[in-house]
C-alpha cells in the first residue's frame, strides 16, 4: 500500500524536476537569443568603412583648421574671445554629461546657478582687463577697476549662500555632486583656458605653437595608428580608457610632433604679428616691436671632439649650429605635448566611459564635440604659462604691464606720472 502511494509521488517529483529543467533551458535559450541579437555585428556593407571615416575626419579637420587660421589673423581680442567661447562650450558639454531631466525638473533654477558660477569665475579672471578697456567709452570704469577683487568675492558669496538655501530634501546627494562637478569643470576648463589667453597676449607664438603641437600630435597619432597600429606591438596602449589607441600611434606621433615643433617655431619666428606682445587694453592697434632674443638666431658651438668626428668621418666642417632658442624650447613643448598633454584626453575618455558616452557631442562629424577637440589643450596652455614665467620671461617690466598699471592709477597719480615722464624725456633729449 505504501509502495503504491510512494511511486506516483516519485513520478510527480520527477516530472516537476523535468519541467523546471525545461524552463531553465528555455530561459537560457531566450537569453542567448537576446544576446546574439544585441551582439550580432552589422553586415559589412551596412558599416561605414574605415576609409570613409578617414575622409570624414580629414574634411572636417581641414574645415576646423581653416576657421582657426582666419580667426588667428584677425586680432588678439577676437582670438581671446574665441578661446573663452571654447571654454564655455566645453563647460556646457561636460556639465551636460551628468544632467538628469527628472531631478532637474524638481529643482527649478538649480541649473541657472551653475551658469551663475561660470559668470562669476569669468568676471574674476577677466573682469579687471574688461574694466580697463571700458574707459574708452565710460570714465566711471576706472573707479570700479580697483575694487574688482572685492566685487568678485561678493559674487562668490551670493552664489554660495544661494546654493545652500536652494538645497532640497531628497535631492541633497544630486545637488552636492552636481555642484562638485561644476567646480571641477570650472577649474579644469575655464581657469586653465585663462592661461591660454595670457600666453596669447605675450605673443601669439606662445599660443599658436603649443596649440599646433597638440593638433599635430593628434593628427599623427591617428595616421600612425591607422596605417601601422598593432603591426609591430600587439598589446593595446590604454585598453581601459582608449581601446582604439595603439603604441605605434603614440610613438609615431611623438617623433613627428617633435620634428614639427622644431621647424614650425622657426618658420613663424620672423613675423612680428606672431612674436610681438600686446597689452590686453589695446584693441585693433598696429603691432610692432623689437623681437626678443629668444626668437633670433644664435650660434651654438659643438664640442671639439664631436666636430672633429663629423669632419673625419663624414667630411662635415661643422664647428657650430645656428639655431633660434625658440626651437629648443619647442622641442620641450613637443615632448610635453606628446607625453603629458594626452592625459587630458585620457581624463576626458574616462569621463565618457563612466557615463557611457562615445563623444561629448556630435557637432563635428568624426571629431565629436568641443571638449573632444580641446581636452589636451588646457593643460598644455597652463604648462606653457608656467614654463614661460620660469625660463623665458624677462625680469624687467614690459610696456604692456606699465600701461595697464598706469590706467589703474587715479587721475592725480596719472598726472604726476605724466609730469615725471616729461621731465625724464626732456633731460634725455
Amino acid at each position: 500500500m505504501i509502495e503504491d502511494i510512494a511511486v506516483p509521488y516519485a513520478k510527480l517529483a520527477n516530472d516537476g524536476e523535468v519541467r523546471q529543467r525545461k524552463k531553465k533551458n528555455n530561459k537560457s535559450k531566450n537569453h542567448e537569443e537576446k544576446t546574439t541579437k544585441v551582439t550580432t555585428p552589422l553586415p559589412e556593407n551596412a558599416q561605414p568603412s574605415k576609409w570613409k571615416k578617414l575622409a570624414t575626419r580629414v574634411m572636417m579637420g581641414i574645415f576646423m583648421i581653416t576657421v582657426f587660421t582666419i580667426i588667428l589673423n584677425s586680432d588678439h581680442l577676437i582670438v581671446a574671445g574665441f578661446i573663452l567661447m571654447l571654454g564655455i562650450l566645453s563647460f556646457k558639454e561636460i556639465l551636460g554629461v551628468r544632467y538628469n531631466d527628472v531631478k532637474e525638473a524638481n529643482l527649478p533654477g538649480f541649473r541657472i546657478l551653475n551658469w551663475y558660477f561660470l559668470f562669476s569665475t569669468v568676471f574674476f579672471l577677466y573682469g579687471k582687463s574688461w574694466l580697463m578697456n571700458i574707459p574708452y567709452w565710460s570714465s566711471y570704469a576706472r573707479y570700479i577697476a580697483p575694487y574688482h577683487l572685492g566685487l568678485s568675492f561678493i559674487l562668490y558669496v551670493i552664489g554660495f549662500c544661494t546654493f545652500i538655501l536652494t538645497l532640497k530634501k531628497g535631492f541633497y546627494k544630486y545637488q552636492m555632486t552636481q555642484m562638485t562637478w561644476t567646480v571641477m569643470t570650472l577649474g579644469m576648463v575655464v581657469c586653465q583656458s585663462y592661461f591660454m589667453i595670457k600666453n596669447l597676449y605675450r605673443g601669439i607664438i606662445w599660443f599658436l605653437v603649443p596649440s599646433a603641437i597638440i593638433v599635430c600630435n593628434d593628427i599623427f597619432a591617428y595616421f600612425s595608428g591607422f596605417f601601422f597600429g598593432k603591426k609591430f606591438i600587439s598589446s593595446p596602449f590604454l585598453p581601459e580608457m582608449s581601446p582604439n589607441k595603439t603604441w605605434e600611434g603614440f610613438i609615431g606621433a611623438t617623433f613627428w610632433t617633435m620634428l614639427f615643433g622644431y621647424f614650425f617655431s622657426a618658420f613663424i619666428a620672423d613675423s612680428q604679428w606672431f612674436v610681438c606682445p600686446r597689452s590686453e587694453i589695446d584693441i585693433m592697434s598696429p603691432l610692432s616691436c623689437t623681437p626678443d632674443q629668444v626668437f633670433l638666431p644664435h650660434k651654438y658651438y659643438l664640442p671639439p671632439a664631436l666636430s672633429s668626428f663629423l669632419f673625419s668621418q663624414i667630411g662635415w666642417n661643422l664647428p657650430y649650429l645656428t639655431i633660434r632658442p625658440i626651437q629648443l624650447h619647442s622641442l620641450i613643448f613637443s615632448l610635453f605635448g606628446s607625453l603629458i598633454a594626452p592625459f587630458g584626453g585620457f581624463f576626458a575618455s574616462a569621463i565618457k566611459r563612466a557615463f557611457n558616452k562615445k563623444d561629448f557631442d556630435n557637432i563635428f562629424p568624426g571629431h565629436g564635440g568641443f571638449t573632444d577637440r580641446t581636452d589636451c589643450q588646457y593643460i598644455m596652455g597652463m604648462f606653457i604659462s608656467v614654463y614661460y614665467t620660469i625660463f623665458i620671461k624677462s625680469p624687467t617690466l614690459d610696456l604692456a604691464t606699465l600701461i595697464e598699471g598706469a590706467l589703474a592709477l587715479s587721475l592725480g597719480e596719472q598726472m604726476a606720472l605724466l609730469s615725471r615722464l616729461n621731465d625724464t624725456v626732456t633731460v634725455a633729449l
